[in-house]
């Protein structure tokens, strides 16, 4: 018989998983300003590191707000999230066609 989890773990165990979240976030943020600045000319490349700025930054205010509200359900930040994910995913796509 396993005994129950001690009162706070899942809500300590859902911030980890944010934190790690926003370590993944922010590799590929890196990965992509990096793949910019050495396969496109200086202007292009100024932009798309800072729409990839952009949205690393708006991916750690995300992440920093469910860490600090993490009893709450997700609710109306899931659209966020995911639309974050899609245009990370695009730029990627973007970048690799170019």
């Amino acid at each position: 018989m396993s005994r129950p989890a001690p009162p706070g773990a899942q809500i300590e165990r859902t911030q980890l998983s944010w934190r790690r979240t926003l370590v993944s976030v922010t590799a590929v943020a890196l990965l992509l300003a990096r793949l910019v600045a050495v396969h496109l000319p200086p202007v292009p490349a100024a932009c798309a590191v800072a729409a990839v700025g952009l949205v690393w930054a708006a991916a750690v205010r995300l992440v920093r707000h469910r860490m600090r509200t993490v009893a709450t359900p997700i609710g109306r930040e899931l659209p966020v999230l995911v639309g974050l994910i899609l245009l990370y995913c695009a730029m990627g796509t973007l970048l690799l066609m170019s």
